[in-house]
């Protein structure tokens, strides 16, 4: 497979997860900002503050403004992560693989950019339509990952697809998790009640699971367990570690590059770190310094996969 089409493919599942994730965000907090008893201290801070290039003092200014947090994350052209845009960057890197993707996947992604550019989408978001744009685009993205995993071919692609997901995925996962610890300085003996939590589990798409894997008990250690340790939830970091794994195993393993296998290793000590750490007696720094550490060597783990792979002239 060229080097293009591989690095087309990563990306356009990166973006693909990253409109995903936001969306998941933004339909979360538009929602719950109805529940006037809902005691609402962030309001759209964690998605503007991981999504957005938007400075502190702006967030704090609009992180209450649903028309604004709307338009802005939707529909700006000026955001360069507004869903637009990002389809719009999901679509290029899919015309580029074209001959690697399947039929019905390009023509979704199609339809999702057309549905983006309509003229009449940002006057819509400032009507009562609003709730049913976020919901069909929630919809959209969920019939992309249905599509995606029916119709593609388990090949190289399939991997490389995998591995731009799951690397995006567990970066949401990580900052949106540090949003909500951050505030209560990763306080994990904390009294704070499910509700509190509601906003980040259904951001992960994590609420129902959590409801009845853990009943009254102190949510704020398990918390942790959940959206990092849990092998049986798709967005827990140590899931989608194993399965990058398991995907770069598959590229790697056949290969005589001396830098594929320290890329290998690499990633080896990574997962190792999540797997072998103790969260039954972590202490609130730890905590504090495992999501850190991971999220900077996910990063680094990225930059140096796209490297390895992607370096083409």
């Amino acid at each position: 497979m060229l080097s293009r089409v591989a690095d087309g493919m990563f990306w356009l599942n990166r973006y693909m997860e990253r409109t995903d994730g936001m969306l998941l965000t933004l339909n979360t907090s538009y929602i719950l900002s109805f529940d006037k008893e809902t005691d609402d201290c962030q309001g759209y801070k964690p998605l503007l503050n991981y999504y957005t290039d938007l400075t502190y003092e702006q967030i704090n200014e609009v992180q209450y403004d649903t028309n604004f947090v709307l338009k802005y994350i939707i529909c700006d052209s000026l955001n360069h992560n507004s869903v637009k845009n990002l389809v719009v960057k999901a679509r290029e890197n899919a015309r580029g693989s074209q001959d690697k993707i399947t039929k019905e996947l390009w023509e979704h992604i199609n339809s999702l950019y057309h549905y983006m550019n309509s003229p009449e989408l940002p006057k819509k978001l400032e009507t009562s339509d609003a709730l049913k744009i976020v919901n069909k685009l929630n919809k959209d993205l969920l019939l992309y990952n249905g599509i995606f995993h029916v119709t593609m071919p388990r090949g190289l692609g399939w991997s490389f697809s995998s591995i731009g997901k799951l690397i995006e995925r567990c970066l949401q996962t990580i900052s949106m998790t540090q949003a909500y610890y951050i505030p209560i300085n990763y306080n994990l003996d904390g009294n704070e009640d499910v509700m509190y939590w509601k906003r980040l589990l259904l951001s992960l798409s994590g609420y129902e699971l959590y409801l009845k894997s853990y009943s009254n008990i102190k949510h704020n250690r398990k918390i942790v367990e959940h959206v990092v340790f849990n092998y049986d939830f798709a967005h827990s970091v140590i899931f989608t570690l194993d399965l990058i794994n398991k995907y770069l195993d598959c590229l790697v393993k056949d290969s005589e590059i001396s830098e594929a296998r320290t890329l290998y290793n690499q990633f080896g000590r990574l997962k190792s770190y999540i797997v072998y750490t103790d969260y039954h007696h972590m202490t609130n720094k730890q905590l504090e310094e495992v999501l850190e550490t991971t999220k900077t060597q996910l990063t680094q783990f990225s930059v140096d996969f796209s490297k390895l792979f992607f370096s083409y002239t």
